[in-house]
Order: C-alpha cells, then sequence, then structure tokens
C-alpha cells in the first residue's frame, strides 16, 4: 500500500497542529512562570527550546510566516537581552503564545494568517533599546556551547573521562590582549585536552573572560594552580562536568527532520519553501539538549498518535461485540431450556464465559484509552485567569485539585467552553476590586478553586470563588426586567429558583458590558452543553462569601451496567450506580401531599415517581402493591415506581434523535439480544423535573 505525497503532507500537518498546541500550551505556562519568577533558567530554557521546535516545524510544514516570526522571537531571547529586559519577557512570551495560536488557527482555515504586529512590536523594541550599562561590568561565566562543543564534552564523558568547565578571568592590567589570550590557552593545554573555548581566538581588545571545557584526569585545585598565570588571570573558577539527563525526541520531531530531509534532496515535487539557512535539522538552539539517537528510537517506538476517530470506530466495534454476547447468551439460555441434559450445553457455557471474559478485558482497555486525565483541560485556565485578572485591574490565584481525574475525552473536550465561561464569570464578576475586598475585611487577592473528583459512574468537577456571591433579588429584579418571569411568578420562587434563573439565555446581572462579559451570554451555554452530555450543573451562592458551580457529568457515554425493568408495557433501564436499594410499597404507604405521592422509608420521605403519569395524581389512581426502585443522585433521593424488575444487563448507549424522544426524561436506548430496544432512563433529568414544583421530603 502506497500513499501519495498530498497524503503524507496531510498527515505531516495534522501531526504539526497537535504537537504545536502542546507547544503553545507549555509557552503560556512558562511566561505566567517568568511573571512570578523573573529570570527562571529553566523556564527560559523551555521557552527557547518551544520557539526553535515550533520553527523547524513550521517551516518543514511550509508556513513561512509562522516560521520567519518565530525565527525573529529568538533573536531576543539570548541570554543578553533576556538578563537586560528581565521584566517585559514574560508579556512577550504571552503575547508570542497568543499570536502563534492565531496563526495556527488561520492555516488550519486554510486563511492568510495575521501579521503579528504587537509581537513584532515588542522584538524591534528591544532590539533597539540600548543596553544598560553597569557601573562595574563583571562579566559572568555562562558556558553556552556550540552543538558542535557540546558534542565533543558528551563524547568525552561517554568515554568516561573527566570534563570541567574553567572560567579564567583576565586581569585588566594585562596590557597586551593577544600575549594575554595565547599564555591563558598555554595554561588550559597544560592542565588538560581543551574540548570547547571561548573566544576561540585572540580578539582585538581586552578579553575580559575566558571560558573552557577541559577534559583531565587531574583534580579542580590542580588545575587551578596550573591556570594560575600571573598578571594575566586575575580569578579562576573550576567545576566539574556532570552528564547531561538528555529528554528524548517526540516523535514528531523525528518524523518533521525525515520530511525536511526529502524536501532538501528534492524528492518531494512541490516541496513547501524553507526559511533559507533555517532548515530543520542543520540548526540547533545553543541551550537545547542533545539526545542521543537510541533514546530518540525508543521515544518513536513506545508513542503512538492515534486520531481520535479511530479509537471511536473501535469503541463502536466493542459495543456491537457487546450487544453479539447478549444475543449468545440468550440463545444458550433458550438451548439450555430445551435440551437441559445435552453434552453439549456445558461447552456452550464454558466459551461463552471465556469470551465474556476476554470482551470485558478488551472493553476496559479501549476505555482506559478514551480515558485523559482533566489536568489537560484544567491547565489552559490559569492563563485566562491572568489576562481577566489584568484587563479588570485585580488580584486572583487560582487554585487547581484533582487534576489526575480520569475522564472520557470527548466529554472533556465538550466540557472545554462551559468551565472556560464560569471561570471567567468567576474572574469577572465573582471577585471582587482589592478596594472592595479590603472594606469587606478579605484578602486583597481573591482566590478561585477549580477541584474534579468521582462520584460512583460521574465526574464532579465544581468551580468555586470567595468573592461577592450572586444577588437573589437583584437577579429576580433583572428576570422581571427581561421578561423571564412575572411579578407574580416571582413572589412564589424559592432560594434555589431564583438562583437557576441565572442560566436563562439574555439574562445578565453585570452593572456593565466588558470586553470579558455582561452580555447574557455564557451561562445559557453552559446548562445546554451539560444536557447535551446527559449531566448536571448545580450552583450555591452565599452573598459576601461566594458562589460555587457544581458540574456532574457521566464517567463515559459509551456503555453502561444498568437495571432494566417495565412500566406500561415498556422497557426502561436505569444506571446501575444510581439505585440505592428496591423494595415493595403496599397502598397504605402511599400518601398525597400537595398533588404529588410520597412515602416513608426508614426515617426519609421520599417522593414517589411513576413514568406512565408525572403530572398531578389524586388518591384513587395508586395502585394496591409496587415494585420501588430508590435512586439517588448526590444528596437526593426519590422512589420510582414500577410494574416488574427485569434484572441487570451491561448497555451499550445509542444516541436518539430528538424528534424520536418522546419524553425529556430519556437520554438514550439500547438494543438487547433479542432485538428489544430499551429506554435509558436520565437520572438528572428527574431530578431537575422533581425541583420545578415544591419539594417534599428528601428530595429538597
Amino acid at each position: 500500500m502506497t500513499f501519495s505525497s498530498d497524503d503524507r503532507a496531510s498527515e505531516l500537518r495534522e501531526l504539526f497542529f497537535e504537537s504545536a498546541a502542546e507547544i503553545l500550551q507549555a509557552m503560556n505556562e512558562a511566561g505566567l512562570a517568568l511573571e512570578l519568577h523573573p529570570g527562571d533558567q529553566e523556564r527560559l530554557r523551555d521557552v527557547r527550546r518551544a520557539v526553535h521546535t515550533l520553527k523547524g516545524d513550521s517551516a518543514a510544514c511550509g508556513y513561512r510566516e509562522l516560521s520567519e516570526l518565530a525565527h525573529a522571537l529568538e533573536d531576543v531571547l539570548t541570554p543578553e537581552l533576556v538578563r537586560e529586559n528581565a521584566g517585559m519577557i514574560p508579556e512577550v512570551v504571552l503575547t508570542a503564545a497568543d499570536t502563534f495560536h492565531e496563526m495556527l488557527a488561520a492555516y488550519r482555515g486554510n486563511l492568510q494568517p495575521p501579521d503579528g504586529a504587537a509581537l513584532r512590536e515588542h522584538i524591534q523594541y528591544l532590539l533597539r533599546k540600548p543596553a544598560a550599562q553597569p557601573s562595574k561590568p563583571v562579566e559572568q561565566a555562562r558556558f553556552a556551547w556550540t552543538e558542535y562543543q557540546r558534542l565533543m564534552i558528551a563524547e568525552a564523558l561517554g568515554r568516561g573521562e573527566t570534563a570541567y568547565h574553567v572560567a579564567m578571568h583576565i586581569a585588566p592590567e594585562a596590557l597586551l590582549p593577544a600575549a594575554a589570550f595565547e599564555l591563558a590557552r598555554k595554561a588550559l593545554e597544560s592542565a588538560g585536552k581543551i574540548l570547547a573555548l571561548h573566544p576561540e581566538t585572540p580578539p582585538a581588545a581586552h578579553v575580559g573572560l575566558m571560558e573552557a571545557a577541559i577534559s583531565s584526569a587531574k583534580s579542580p585545585e590542580w588545575i587551578r594552580t596550573r591556570c594560575q598565570v600571573p598578571s594575566v588571570v586575575a580569578r579562576i573558577t573550576v567545576e566539574r562536568i556532570q552528564a547531561p539527563q538528555s529528554a528524548p525526541r517526540d516523535l514528531l520531531e523525528i518524523l518533521l527532520e525525515s520530511e525536511a530531509a526529502a524536501v532538501s534532496a528534492g524528492i518531494k515535487a512541490g516541496a513547501p519553501e524553507l526559511v533559507p539557512g533555517h532548515e530543520l535539522g542543520h540548526e540547533k538552539d545553543p541551550e537545547e539538549d542533545t539526545a542521543p539517537a537510541g533514546l530518540a528510537r525508543a521515544a518513536a517506538e513506545n508513542t503512538l498518535r492515534v486520531d481520535a476517530g479511530r479509537i471511536e470506530v473501535v469503541m463502536n466495534l466493542v459495543g456491537e461485540l457487546i450487544i453479539g454476547k447478549s444475543m449468545l447468551h440468550r440463545t444458550i439460555d433458550e438451548f439450555d431450556r430445551r435440551f437441559s441434559r445435552d453434552p453439549l450445553r456445558g461447552r456452550f457455557f464454558d466459551a461463552l464465559a471465556f469470551q465474556a471474559r476476554v470482551l470485558g478485558e478488551l472493553q476496559k482497555s479501549v476505555m482506559k484509552i478514551r480515558m485523559v486525565p482533566v489536568e489537560q483541560l484544567f491547565r489552559r485556565f490559569p492563563r485566562v485567569v491572568r489576562d481577566v485578572a489584568k484587563a479588570r485591574n485585580k488580584e486572583i490565584v487560582l487554585e487547581l485539585a484533582g487534576q489526575n481525574t480520569d475522564l472520557d475525552k470527548g466529554i472533556l473536550d465538550s466540557l472545554a467552553e462551559p468551565l472556560a465561561h464560569l471561570v471567567r464569570n468567576a474572574a469577572d464578576h465573582g471577585i471582587e476590586s482589592a478596594a472592595e475586598r479590603e472594606q469587606a475585611g478579605k484578602p486583597v487577592r481573591g482566590t478561585i478553586h477549580l477541584n474534579a473528583y468521582h462520584e460512583g459512574n460521574q465526574v464532579v468537577i465544581e468551580v468555586s470563588d470567595d468573592g461577592r456571591g450572586l444577588n437573589r433579588e437583584k437577579i429576580v429584579r433583572r428576570a422581571i426586567e427581561c421578561g423571564i418571569v412575572s411579578e407574580e411568578e416571582s413572589r412564589h420562587l424559592n432560594e434555589a429558583e431564583s438562583l437557576q434563573l441565572v442560566f436563562v439565555a439574555g439574562l445578565s446581572t453585570a452593572d456593565e458590558v466588558t470586553e470579558i462579559s455582561g452580555r447574557g451570554v455564557g451561562l445559557d451555554v453552559v446548562k445546554a452543553a451539560l444536557g447535551h452530555l446527559k449531566g448536571t450543573v448545580g450552583l450555591e451562592s452565599e452573598p459576601g462569601k461566594g458562589t460555587t458551580f457544581r458540574l456532574m457529568v457521566p464517567l463515559t457515554l459509551a456503555s453502561i451496567q444498568a437495571l432494566m425493568f417495565r412500566v406500561g408495557g415498556r422497557l426502561y433501564a436505569v444506571p446501575l450506580a444510581s439505585v440505592v436499594e428496591i423494595t415493595r410499597v403496599n397502598d397504605d404507604e402511599i400518601h398525597c401531599v400537595e398533588d404529588r405521592e410520597v412515602f416513608q422509608l426508614r426515617q426519609q420521605v421520599l417522593t414517589l415517581v411513576r413514568l406512565d403519569r408525572l403530572g398531578p395524581v389524586s388518591a384513587r389512581e395508586r395502585a394496591k402493591r409496587l415494585f420501588v426502585i430508590v435512586i439517588g443522585s448526590g444528596t437526593r433521593r426519590f422512589g420510582l415506581a414500577v410494574d416488574s424488575l427485569m434484572g441487570e444487563e451491561e448497555l451499550v448507549i445509542k444516541a436518539l434523535e430528538d424528534r424520536l424522544l418522546t419524553s425529556p426524561l430519556v437520554s438514550g436506548a439500547s438494543i438487547l439480544g433479542d432485538g428489544t430496544v430499551v429506554l435509558i432512563l436520565n437520572v438528572p433529568a428527574v431530578i431537575s423535573h422533581l425541583s420545578r414544583i415544591p419539594a417534599v421530603g428528601a428530595i429538597a
């Protein structure tokens, strides 16, 4: 099987976009860290490495504008300019991340990329800015070797030799720079083998500092004494070089280098234009680590990038296998009833048990592939909070917890926009200004918490702040002004129902419209997105103390373990994790309270729900004796009246078109082995339905 050059280029670009997104996220994190710790050398190296990689990768894919801008950015990320402009570098890095993100979005949509005017302005300013002259110039040793010099050092260490960094400060009174240079170099040659030297040739003016890397079997003290040339060397330092801990290159870098090599050799027709003199694989950042080829090969062998759509196809096939297992199980049960003495009966059951065990392991493996930690989503929000705080002149810190909580990737991607709305609202509306917080006796710096944890078969994500909280009266007044509720209806709203009005489209409690929020768009999107995911969003707020949004979503939308039952001749199922217990209720144990049926279960009074009639009921409509499934969601409980129980089964969830849904309380459907369709109950929707009317007892 062969691939056309167009297919290869398309696949290469998709890999580039995926890798570039990770690079930009790393730049955002590095920029935020540099704001807190200016001059952090480790973070600066991360930025240089990211920009260098982005420059080469974009050149290999033919994105000339991005490659040239990244190359220009490298010019201002030199150690000298970084030291002189430490305060500006974080802003430059964050602006670069935003600019590159916009350019990548344009490339992906086959549009003309923006020119990055803001970033170019930063670059030009830093390049034109005159260097500050210190009162007492003291040159510090950096040992910023070229790739070849670092290779020489690495080879010496690989041979088991001991290598040292030597910094020789030449005395200012040394009148002949060339002679002083030669004397110092001769001293280094007598101390060991010179692996790297800077400067390499005698300077025309006073040298100031000579840096060298040498291999020697002698001790540091011996080398220091040997290199101490009277009247030439004023001060000398000797440090042993440790073997570098090199990080392996990823698969994308290897592919891009291969692609660039093919382009330069003229193998590929219509090759993309590369930036002259900056081809990938021919230039390396002086501070970028060099990885051994063996480590790179190991990384390529152990890492495989797979499109999410392919995983989805495999998951669908596993779902069909589960349905097939159900069909086989029913067939064997029928065979057992007809031919209970047949010797093949035992062999059939053994084969079915083996198939079920293997299928179960296969399903778990595929599910693990689909699961990703929510940290991939949470890491976007420190930048969001920082930008809002800066725009609104506030001090806000974002605290993260539960980043290792796993969630289905499809659900995680769908939560990105709702969570972004909630985090921006918390920073813009929730957290007060510094003056307001001081007046209220709070710390000047506000705090936003982002937390995730498992609760049964659901994942809960909480967004909370210690801000001003929600004003119930203000929400109701705005709802009346917008025509969402009438004056009469507002009088009957309780606290929870009043707060739920913020999720209605068009309602905003902001006193002013900003670039961030205040137009009444956002929280309705959050609720709609959660509804699409078969989840719910809860809200708690205390004036002056803060607000908490609680998002509850299923762990996965692929399959569930369910309890099946019949109501009115129809077959239904409810997630087994939501079932608290099953009980029987007699006629005299059911009562009517405010047009709602209730019953007492030990010390709790629960609402009784009948799927065949959800409206008000009268006492004469009660059943004589029925099964009741007690279902819980969070702290809420209710009883579900059913005609008969059909047992447990693993169900593969199939989405239903909206026009096929007869009730919002049904979230999807599944197919049994005999072809019967079972409707899956949407527990959060039932809870929401019960909340619209006056609550009773335990579901309050």
